[in-house]
């Protein structure tokens, strides 16, 4: 048998090969991007911790109050803005949509926040992505926020 002869052999293991280690490559890619999802969803979760840690803290100091609230707010537009975007897909996406529809609800039936919203708008484009964030869930904020201030009635 001659070197020529097995050439075609070499060049199908070649592609099997070749074809394995793609898959290999794209499972891992798979595999990194579940882990950066989860680590993300943790990193989030733990910043909004923070921040309504922040806000429970400083009831006693008006000044750091505010300034706690509005990093919340500066939060919130952060994360508006991943979802609005796209950046966050599957559960992730869910997991914070729900996190800033609870987060705005809470404001929405907490009229002290309300002067501190107008007076953290700096320019036109201060909270816009909260902004539309809020137009395209309206009925359904609306609906949570009505059983919330029903459930704070009742209690």
């Amino acid at each position: 048998m001659s070197a020529s002869s097995l050439l075609p052999y070499a060049q199908a293991v070649g592609t099997i090969a070749a074809a394995l280690g793609l898959w290999i490559s794209a499972y891992q890619a798979w595999r990194g991007r579940k882990v950066a999802t989860l680590q993300h969803l943790q990193e989030f979760m733990k910043a909004m911790n923070e921040r309504e840690a922040a806000l429970s803290a400083t009831k006693d100091d008006l000044a750091k109050q505010r300034h706690a609230f509005v990093e919340f707010m500066n939060f919130l537009e952060i994360y508006a803005a991943a979802v609005n975007t796209k950046l966050l897909v599957g559960v992730a996406r869910e997991i914070v949509e729900d996190k800033i529809v609870d987060s705005i609800v809470e404001v929405m039936i907490t009229p002290q926040w309300h002067d501190d919203i107008e007076q953290s708008i700096r320019s036109p484009t201060t909270y816009t992505h909260l902004g539309r964030f809020i137009r395209k869930r309206r009925p359904a904020i609306n609906s949570q926020a009505d059983a919330a201030r029903k459930l704070a009635n009742a209690a």
